[in-house]
């Protein structure tokens, strides 16, 4: 019996590395690949809207869609190297890119699991559920002057409620940094931009959406919208944990995953 595939993406200022304990604990059961948005092989758009990137499919979308962005058209063409539909994890930004692309190309996505995403990582007027637009502005500025700092307090924040020793902070921050402050301004442009709230409804694959109550990212409330608004969802909002749901709650988290990949079967 073939493996079922399942597709996992990570985070802003992080690589495919955040996902390894949940890479590790589905491999025997699982076709398991990770992608990262950021760093040298993340796609980007040209002035023709086109992807760039390296590897022999990125320059060759399937659609003409100009809104669809670069992550999401990534994500649709690493699908196809599976040949069947994948179960997408994605977290905080690979789980607003997975909503994205379960919206532009459901043939190719079976289920959904999101770990502290949202449809909209901005406020507005009609939408409580982010943060003020201000906030990545700032951060936009801020990695052109002062990266480093930028990129730690991120860290921070997104450990908390735990603390993290200054020389793994030190160690992290340098690794985030190695993705080039170019794709990390990609990344937050991306986040001031996009708005999948329209498509939630049209989405109809199961999806799971774990999110952690002490999170300083992305506000609890924006699970809530999600599961308010896709057809087939589910929600766990966890007391204790934060942002960084892989790296707090461990094997609990992958146990719930687990049981969530054995009802796609």
């Amino acid at each position: 019996m073939k493996k079922p595939s399942v597709l996992l993406i990570s985070g802003w200022a992080h690589g495919a590395e955040a996902m390894h304990q949940l890479t590790e604990a589905m491999a025997d059961s699982h076709w398991v690949t990770s992608l990262s948005l950021a760093g040298p092989d993340a796609p980007r758009l040209d002035v023709r809207g086109g992807i760039h990137g390296k590897g022999e499919d990125q320059g060759r979308p399937r659609d003409g869609g100009a809104s669809i962005s670069p992550y999401a058209r990534a994500i649709a063409l690493h699908l196809d190297k599976s040949g069947e539909p994948a179960c997408i994890v994605g977290w905080s930004t690979g789980g607003i890119a997975a909503i994205e692309a379960a919206a532009n190309y459901p043939e190719k996505v079976c289920g959904l699991v999101l770990l502290s995403a949202t449809a909209r990582f901005c406020s507005d007027a009609e939408y409580t559920a982010g943060v003020e637009p201000a906030v990545l502005r700032a951060m936009i500025r801020g990695l052109k002057k002062s990266p480093e700092v930028v990129v730690a307090d991120f860290l921070v924040q997104s450990l908390y409620p735990v603390r993290i020793p200054a020389d793994e902070l030190d160690r992290r921050t340098k690794n985030a940094l190695e993705q080039g402050t170019n794709s990390l301004i990609d990344g937050l442009e991306y986040l001031a931009r996009v708005d999948l709230r329209g498509a939630l409804p049209a989405i109809t694959t199961p999806c799971l959406i774990i999110h952690g109550k002490q999170d300083r990212i992305v506000p609890r409330q924006a699970a809530q919208f999600l599961v308010s608004k896709l057809p087939a969802s589910e929600v766990e909002l966890l007391p204790s944990a934060g942002h960084s749901l892989i790296e707090q709650c461990g094997k609990d988290l992958i146990h719930r995953i687990l049981q969530f990949q054995e009802i796609l079967r």
